[in-house]
């Protein structure tokens, strides 16, 4: 009997022992340990970011540089475009400082039907001279209107019928109106930073241009020239 209590009380210890050592707390260190990871590599995020003081700060924005300024003349069509172009070029300007803006846009044609021969077309232009009509040119460029003899370009319709009646009061009587699109071709010349004398010659031009506008606007972008 006492012999049982004895081996009682030594399975009793050894329960209690081995109970204390599963509820005893593990050591963190030794975690960190089992890991590999070294404890004195460990630190804060904090420690890793630079204070938002000594960010550089960012340079303030350069001032957009002013437009430059331009003076155009225009619009022309038909053959006041090339006329236009020598007259500009007899002032002798710088050649970057003359730019030119060609827009295609829908138009009405006043013109004469296509003539078959030569002898034709000089005929038909004498009549013309001989009515008092100048300002014509005849078509040469190939294709179905090549020998048309053109009577004027027109925005607008209204604008090509009040010619048509005026060419008609004097004696053209062929002639007619057609609406062409992408036909009518306009051209605007812009003079970049002009001088006075500049100015004063351009506008001197306008007494054989009466259709032509002068105004002072930004310079076009440099690509329309």
């Amino acid at each position: 009997m006492r012999l049982l209590l004895i081996m009682l009380l030594v399975v009793n210890l050894g329960f209690f022992a081995f109970h204390r050592f599963l509820n005893e707390p593990v050591d963190a260190s030794a975690q960190i340990a089992s890991l590999q990871i070294s404890p004195e590599k460990i630190r804060t995020l904090a420690s890793e970011v630079a204070p938002a003081s000594s960010a550089p700060v960012a340079a303030a924005a350069a001032p957009a540089a002013a437009p430059t300024a331009c003076v155009e003349w225009g619009t022309f069509g038909g053959p006041d475009v090339a006329r236009a172009d020598g007259a500009l070029a007899a002032l002798a300007l710088p050649a970057d400082s003359v730019q030119r803006r060609v827009t295609d846009i829908d138009g009405y044609w006043v013109h004469m039907p296509v003539l078959k021969t030569k002898p034709e077309v000089d005929r038909k232009l004498g009549e013309l001279k001989a009515l008092g009509v100048t300002d014509f040119f005849v078509v040469q460029d190939a294709g179905p209107w090549r020998n048309a003899v053109s009577l004027g370009l027109f925005k607008s319709e209204d604008a090509a019928n009040a010619e048509l009646e005026r060419l008609r009061k004097i004696g053209v009587r062929s002639a007619l109106v057609t609406r062409r699109e992408k036909f009518l071709k306009q051209v605007s010349f812009f003079v970049r930073e002009p001088s006075a004398a500049t100015i004063a010659r351009i506008t001197e031009l306008q007494r054989d241009f009466p259709t032509g506008e002068m105004r002072a606007v930004n310079c076009p972008p440099a690509a329309e020239k």
